[in-house]
């Protein structure tokens, strides 16, 4: 196993005992959420703040930040109070809100050239994956109510297919929606169950995607009807934590253009991150556990919330719940075994029930409950 060296942290002047919710790339910066519900803007060179532009409290409860697909100047956030947030970096200021009339908190968010989504907490026995329109944000154009009955964690867009939506949810069912279809009966054309608590999901390609669970299992399922040939049995890897020697997950981070996936994987007991990479060979995809690269320290007893990848610079950046944000150099393999294909993952991305209709289980029995498992 390769090891990374950490070569420089920051705090970002947070209050004492701030959380990094989340890092991503943008332009040629960092951006963090924190638990001081602040938006911040970093340089990667010298993980300081910048000073322009600054950004007023963006939530009461900032929970997801992402960037905007057609905009390079942007970022969109959202919150527990119900609000999803455009941002200009130029200005500071916000360039369009979303708003739903539900007011349940915002937990999941994604976005593409033309729509914004975001995935809703259980709120009156209802729990949404709402949608807008970027160039008419005032009201949603669809809202899915029935498709899952508990928090949804997790959205995502197809790759290609920007018609194609994913959602997930504590509920332990993944869905794949086709937005061209007006009713939500029509528009839910697939459903994976996984069994637990839906943590990280998002497509591998354009004809499979991934759930893992907050109890840490790992399956990859086939997308039905793509070449109008029978769905695949899922591949399930099971619990990734004796697999991995690890306590939890934290992020999942797929590469279309490479064919490799990586798996951050922590122990805060043990005090380390590991990258592994999840690599489609023989047909079939397969962790590769001898080719991981280790993050000795990770952020120390702090689980780590966050991180993302500048494959030019060679550099990993990690965030934690210890407020801290590190900067990682990938150090020269021993015996000239490089890991070169370890940073080239991309970035982009890159936390009671009510009546209930039968589902169509690409995993699993018809209407088969899934088990619980709550996230920490």
């Amino acid at each position: 196993m390769d090891v990374a060296t950490l070569t420089k942290t920051s705090s970002l002047l947070l209050p004492t005992g701030s959380y990094i919710y989340k890092i991503v790339p943008v332009e040629q910066h960092l951006a963090a959420i924190s638990s001081d519900d602040s938006l911040r803007l970093v340089d990667p060179t010298y993980l300081q703040e910048l000073s322009s532009p600054r950004f007023s409290q963006v939530h009461a409860g900032v929970t997801c930040l992402e960037t905007v697909a057609h905009d390079n100047h942007a970022l969109c956030t959202a919150g527990r109070d119900a609000v999803a947030k455009c941002w200009d970096l130029r200005s500071g200021q916000t360039t369009a809100e979303f708003r739903d009339e539900s007011k349940a908190p915002f937990l999941s968010l994604c976005n593409s050239d033309y729509h914004c989504v975001v995935g809703t907490e259980l709120s009156h026995y209802q729990a949404s994956v709402v949608l807008w329109d970027f160039r008419s944000p005032l009201r949603p154009i669809q809202q899915y109510v029935e498709s899952h009955n508990d928090d949804v964690t997790v959205v995502q867009f197809h790759p290609e297919k920007r018609g194609i939506l994913l959602s997930g949810s504590t509920d332990g069912l993944v869905n794949i929606y086709d937005m061209a279809q007006p009713a939500e009966d029509d528009a839910l054309i697939q459903v994976a169950n996984h069994g637990s608590s839906i943590n990280h999901a998002n497509f591998l390609s354009n004809s499979q995607f991934f759930a893992i669970s907050h109890d840490e299992n790992f399956s990859i399922y086939q997308l039905e009807n793509v070449d109008e040939s029978a769905a695949e049995a899922p591949r399930v890897f099971g619990d990734l934590r004796p697999q991995l020697e690890c306590e939890y997950i934290v992020d999942v981070i797929p590469s279309l253009d490479s064919g490799e996936t990586i798996l951050g994987a922590g122990s805060h007991s043990k005090q380390h991150l590991d990258l592994t990479p999840l690599r489609f060979a023989n047909n079939q995809w397969a962790l590769d556990t001898n080719n991981a690269l280790r993050l000795p320290g990770a952020h120390g007893e702090e689980i780590v919330r966050s991180l993302c990848f500048n494959p030019e610079a060679q550099t990993i950046f990690t965030a934690g719940e210890d407020g801290l944000i590190g900067a990682w150099l990938r150090a020269a393999a021993a015996g000239g075994n490089s890991q070169e294909h370890m940073l080239e993952a991309d970035a982009y991305t890159i936390p009671s029930s009510s009546k209930k209709k039968k589902k169509r289980n690409s995993a699993g029995g018809e209407g088969m409950k899934a088990s619980r498992f709550k996230p920490y």
